[in-house]
């Protein structure tokens, strides 16, 4: 039986909107240090009937379908397996890894290197290697590993692809392997999730450009999520395995992108060239709807759902002059967030060559409409008249960026794991943390609270008042004291709530790599006396997406979804 291990999940290949009329950041975009523009204030909608259901929209464009590069990860580590491993916390093994190719051949059971024999029967190393080659290598490489005890095969898919070239040779030498461990570092930490979900996070940094330009830096757009952040596949993304008519089906359904929009106002969106202006709900003396319809779900947040679950945004189709397939009208949520979902109005029973269920190909559309209107509110009077509601508002934005979809900075990862001399906290002797033959972990080093590696830290961005207490939470194996953390909290990466007795501020002297210019990429980052120069920075869609206490929010600062500010009171000072 084969296994593959996923490590990172690829969350986006989105669109593009060149050439199109797609609404963009321009000057007035909000900077990374706030909430996202579209949800700087809240709204609320409460026009009803027939002014509700004859607004005309504003802002209507046409954005194509055409697949981008880039893409986004999911993290889900945990830092129990990445403190407690057979290969990067054993000293042996972490020596003779870095000097060999990162590859099926390497740990072998038979191998030509004894050190590495068995360590991947251990299911916590597993873990670790599965995130390990997804950081290194690329899509289109992998390391396999037989256990020959049982048979059973494990396939390590490759993702982000910072260091393909570990797949043929060593990176322990020159600039280049230095360069490597580092950002191999960086990245595993950054992935790193205490909650035992899979959140979706963005990496920026600096790879290396000259062989992979793009690589860590945001894309034009995000793909829908989906699976659940328990990492559970959503269904209505599975095949039908019956033909299926309706939008509220949960099956036969594609992916498509996430925007962004003013909560409260009204967004109007549809497949297709032709205008979501004039639309009425009253459908019946409309074009007779069809199978090939294409029809739309709309979910709040950045992943897909099912129809009537808590995400399903409520919404309705509405037919619009000169169109021929429906639109889909809907109060934009208060996340300022929603995803997209099509699919044919009917969907097909999918089968395989071998008769077995199987999913349908994407349903290529030749782009979309989406218009919007600033949410209103009713003053009461002989005329009942509709005015402007109190919100700050800006057009709906399909398909979003990545910039724009993931604004909040969670803070810079950096170091070595794999440094000259002994990596790992002292207490860590030759004979800690092997492998028996069934797979056990034999003589594991004691846990008390140590951090594990000893040139390995993390500085936070500017949404935490408490950077000690938020690290704590973040980087260590549960909420035990005892238990022992991956790397060192530094304080705060640059601007941060500066009041007595926090830790020290302005890490990294350099609050956004010229690489790509707004991407809020710290470099040249301080830790154990010296400057780390290559960091990797993680960019939230929420900023209790990797710790759950909204005590550690920075007072005055975004809350999650951006409406509102943090009444929190400061968690250090006198």
């Amino acid at each position: 039986m084969t296994y593959r291990i996923p490590g990172l999940l690829v969350f986006c290949l989105g669109l593009s909107c060149a050439g199109a009329g797609c609404a963009v950041d321009g000057d007035d975009a909000s900077s990374l240090d706030g909430p996202p523009r579209a949800t700087q204030g809240s709204g609320t909608l409460t026009a009803t009937g027939a002014a509700a259901d004859n607004i005309d929209l504003e802002s209507d464009a046409l954005v194509p379908y055409m697949d981008a590069v880039q893409a986004v990860y999911t993290n889900g580590l945990s830092a129990e397996a990445l403190t407690r491993n057979t290969l990067i916390t054993n000293v042996r093994a972490n020596r003779a890894m870095v000097m060999l190719p990162l590859a099926t051949e390497t740990y072998a059971d038979d191998s030509d290197h004894p050190l590495l024999h068995h360590r991947l029967r251990h299911e916590d190393t597993r873990e670790v290697m599965s995130y390990l080659v997804s950081c290194a290598l690329e899509q289109g490489q992998s390391v396999s590993y037989t256990d020959t005890r049982t048979g059973e095969t494990y396939e390590f898919p490759g993702e982000i692809g910072i260091c393909p070239h570990w797949n043929v040779q060593g990176v322990h030498e020159g600039f280049g392997g230095v360069k490597c461990r580092q950002l191999i570092t960086a990245c595993l930490l950054a992935l790193v999730n205490p909650t035992g979900r899979s959140v979706t996070v963005s990496l920026r940094g600096q790879a290396f450009p000259e062989h992979r330009p793009g690589l860590l830096s945001p894309g034009p757009t995000v793909r829908v999520g989906t699976a659940t952040e328990e990492d559970v596949a959503i269904p209505s993304f599975g095949p039908c395995r019956a033909d299926t008519k309706g939008p509220s089906r949960n099956c036969g359904w594609t992916a498509e992108h996430v925007g962004m929009c003013t909560p409260g106002s009204t967004v109007t969106i549809g497949a297709g060239s032709a205008p979501v202006d004039e639309c009425g709900d009253d459908v019946s003396g409309a074009v007779a709807p069809s199978d090939d319809d294409t029809v739309l779900r709309v979910c709040d947040g950045i992943h897909g759902c099912d129809a009537r679950s808590p995400a399903h945004i409520v919404q309705r189709e509405v037919r619009c002059s000169g169109r021929r397939e429906p639109a889909l009208r809907f109060e934009c949520p208060s996340s300022g967030y929603f995803s997209v979902m099509s699919g044919p109005r009917m969907a097909r029973r999918a089968t395989g060559a071998s008769g077995g269920d199987q999913a349908s190909p994407p349903r290529k559309s030749a782009g979309f409409r989406v218009a919007s209107r600033a949410p209103t509110v009713v003053v009461s009077g002989a005329d009942d008249r509709r005015t402007p509601g109190p919100t700050p508002y800006r057009p709906a934005v399909y398909p979003a960026s990545e910039g724009d979809v993931f604004r909040m900075r969670e803070g810079a990862f950096f170091g070595n794991f794999w440094s000259e001399g002994n990596p790992l906290h002292p207490k860590f002797t030759p004979e800690m943390n092997e492998v028996d033959e069934e797979g056990n972990l034999v003589n594991p080093a004691r846990r008390d609270g140590a951090v594990v590696f000893q040139h390995a830290f993390a500085c936070t961005g500017e949404h935490w008042n408490d950077e000690i207490a938020y690290q704590k939470g973040r980087l260590c194996a549960g909420g035990d004291e005892q238990n022992d953390c991956v790397a060192h909290s530094v304080g705060a990466c640059g601007d941060s709530y500066n009041i007595t007795n926090c830790p020290p501020l302005h890490q990294c002297s350099v609050n956004d790599g010229g690489l790509v210019e707004g991407d809020g990429d710290f470099q040249e980052c301080q830790g154990d006396g010296g400057t780390w120069h290559h960091p990797i920075t993680v960019a939230l869609n929420n900023s209790l997406d990797v710790v759950r206490k909204s005590t550690l929010l920075r007072p005055g600062g975004s809350t999650p979804g951006g409406s509102g500010t943090s009444t929190t009171p400061a968690l250090c000072g006198p």
